[in-house]
């Protein structure tokens, strides 16, 4: 299976509980799905991202995964890079991450992740794409994938 950084921005926390609830119904039927690391974000007014973590952990526990916490640092700014290297352990320096995301995806996962919405950020393997595709589409969100490792 391809290793994904999935990120799947919502409208509102509601919502992405529902989805997140079919992605970990999906998981455990354990045919071609496997999240390794996953968290929940909002972004509030001033552009700043944070982590749910009582959402999250209801779903993935506490873990999460370097290249996430990298992610958020690049989608939240000079704030978000702290929260991304605290969530994320430091464990990818900053330019490590920007090598996987260009400015076009940012850009693009920024512009869907708008005041009030929130994003799953799940590091995952996949088979196929199709499933947690149609469960994103089906709640009205918007779906990005980058491979790694």
């Amino acid at each position: 299976m391809a290793k994904e950084l999935i990120v799947a921005v919502f409208d509102s926390v509601d919502i992405a509980g529902r989805a997140g609830r079919d992605f970990q119904n999906f998981a455990e039927k354990d045919i071609g799905f496997k999240i390794e690391s996953g968290v929940l974000v909002q972004k509030d007014a001033s552009g700043k991202l944070t982590v749910l973590e009582k959402e999250s952990r209801s779903f993935w526990g506490t873990a999460i995964g370097a290249i996430t916490g990298g992610l958020i640092g690049l989608l939240g700014g000079p704030v978000g890079a702290a929260l991304g290297f605290a969530v994320g352990g430091g464990a990818l320096a900053e330019h490590e991450i920007r090598k996987m995301f260009d400015d076009d995806v940012v850009a693009a996962i920024s512009a869907k992740l708008a005041s009030g919405s929130v994003a799953f950020i799940l590091e995952a393997q996949e088979a196929s794409p199709f499933e947690v595709d149609n469960i994103v589409k089906g709640y009205g969100g918007s779906v990005f994938r980058k491979a790694y490792g």
